[in-house]
């Protein structure tokens, strides 16, 4: 009995690791395709161009996290709760990647548009870590 029951903990955890990839490789191209184009269309400098990415990002992530990515984690009336922590876990991943940004931007003479993707590239396990162990658990969670 014991086994079976970490067997599907185990596929659950299995299955929201997949799902949280899949959900973060679109919000990150999200992040990057807007962000890219607000900078290299002339429209804003770079590190607001990263602002408007990170908060379309962001509702992308969200919805799909909680919907799809922790759906086994979900209960009745969560929602706020676990998006004002999901907002705090992204908010210190955006933090994460603005200060990568601007050490790229100060440290580096290479091109701007490498630290944003780079940048964008380093938080996701940090995120993953964070929404999985905070923003989408609650106590009465089974898993």
């Amino acid at each position: 009995m014991l086994a079976k029951v970490n067997l599907e903990k185990l596929k659950a955890e299995s299955a929201a690791v997949g799902k949280f990839a899949v959900i973060g490789v679109i919000a990150t191209l999200t992040h990057a395709i807007v962000a890219s184009t607000l900078f290299e269309a002339g429209i804003l400098s770079v590190v607001p161009s990263n602002v408007c990415g990170f908060l379309t990002a962001f509702a992308i992530s969200f919805s799909g996290h909680y919907f799809w990515s922790f759906s086994h984690l979900r209960q009745t009336g969560t929602a706020l709760k676990s998006m004002t922590r999901f907002l705090v876990v992204s908010v210190a991943g955006f933090a994460l990647n603005s200060t990568i940004l601007t050490l790229w931007l100060t440290f580096t003479s290479w091109p701007e548009l490498y630290g944003l993707w780079l940048a964008i590239l380093i938080v996701p396990a940090f995120s993953f870590v964070g929404a999985r162990l905070w923003a989408f658990a609650h106590p009465s969670a089974k898993f």
